[in-house]
This record gives C-alpha cells, structure tokens and sequence, in this order.
C-alpha cells in the first residue's frame, strides 16, 4: 500500500498507487480546491472540520480501536456491498476497529429521505434496525412510508418523523457534507481509516491489513 500526505490537513493521508480503488486516480481530492461556500455558517462548519479532522470523522478521541468512518449513500450499490464486506470483517475480528457511520446522500430524494430516517431512528437507540431495513427496501417513497416502518420496528414513528426534519438532524448531514468536501468526497463510499482516506472499493483482505497498519496509530491532530 502506498500513500500520499494531505497538505494542512495532517495527520490524513489518502490511499494510492498499485491495489488502490479506480476512483481513486485523478481528481479524487478535488474537494480539497472546491469554491467557497455560501454562506458565513458554511465557511464556519468547513472550519471545524478543518482545526480538527479527526473529531470530524470519529468524534471524541480514543485510543483504540481503530476508527473507521464509511460515507453511503442508500442507493449506492457499492455501499451495500462494502457494509457487506465490513460486517464480515467485525464478525472475524470484532475489536480490531470501530465503525463510525457518515450519511451522505448525494443521489436524489429518496436518498436524503432514507439518510433523515435513519439518524433520526439513532435517537431512538434503533440506528442499525432502520438502516437495515432501509439499506432491504428497493425504494425509500416518502415519509410515511418510513414512518410505516418505524412503527414495525417498534419506533415511535411521530417522533421520528418530527426528529427528520429536526435541526440536529439538518446540522449533522450539513458537518457530513463539510467532511466531504474538504477531503474531497465526490461519490460514495468513502472511507477514513484511522488517518488513511480513500474514494472507493477494496478488497476485505486490503481493508483488514490496512486496519492492522493504523492499529498504534491513533488519529491525533
């Protein structure tokens, strides 16, 4: 595996050369020149993630295990199939990282519907049962339809839907979108591994040793 530095945002470092994903050859890290945001709140979210990366990937620090952070999207077929290579993975080696889950949708409205449903199960204790369900469902079609769910899964649905459209739910996808574009995330999935950023695809076995090497290396800016 060969890598590359990532100029003011250290400790990062992207993933490239011989074995790396496809996507990852070219402009991979266009984010990194992107225009300026919008707004000053938007300038100040892309700060955040800036003066502090590895909190805005993995939140508060810690030690071990390793942190891995996966930005999907619902109607990314990629995305599916690397959460399938992740979960083979943590049922081998169980404590040889942590997952920490970035919704990131980028593929039109069903997409954001899913991604609003699924943080807002989190405040119910119920995040992995709703991204189950919904990673299952061939078509994510409105809220109700989510809200039909929530209640099979035992969900109190109207606070659910209430927590959808909540601000702490608009925060956290808009501190998702800011990770992307500084690190330059055009598409999905894409990974942190501890402090090795990529765009893309791998093998399990190319994910597990690239684990092994970030174990003793905590992200710390």
């Amino acid at each position: 595996m060969e890598f590359q530095s990532i100029n003011g945002l250290e400790p990062f470092r992207r993933l490239v050369g011989k074995g790396s994903p496809a996507a990852l050859s070219g402009g991979a890290f266009v984010g990194l020149d992107r225009p300026e945001p919008s707004t000053p709140e938007d300038e100040t979210i892309l700060q955040t993630v800036r003066d502090d990366p590895c909190a805005a990937f993995f939140g508060p620090r810690q030690t071990e295990p390793v942190p891995v952070a996966m930005f999907s999207d619902f109607r990314c077929p990629i995305c599916k199939r690397m959460n399938k290579r992740i979960a083979e993975l943590q049922a081998e080696s169980p404590d040889s990282f942590r997952i920490v889950r970035h919704e990131l949708p980028l593929l039109g409205a069903a997409s954001r519907t899913a991604s609003r449903a699924v943080l807002a199960a989190d405040r119910q204790g119920a995040y992995l049962e709703m991204h189950d369900r919904l990673t299952r469902t061939p078509a994510v079609t409105d809220e109700a339809f989510v809200g039909s769910i929530a209640r099979a899964i035992g969900l109190d649905s109207d606070q659910l839907l209430h927590d959808m459209n909540s601000e702490e739910v608009e925060q956290e996808l808009r501190m998702t979108r800011a990770i992307a574009d500084v690190f330059g995330f055009y598409g999905t999935p894409a990974f942190a591994v501890g402090r090795t950023v990529f765009l893309g695809s791998i093998s399990t076995s190319s994910l597990e040793r690239l684990i092994a090497q970030e174990t003793g290396n905590p992200c710390q800016t």
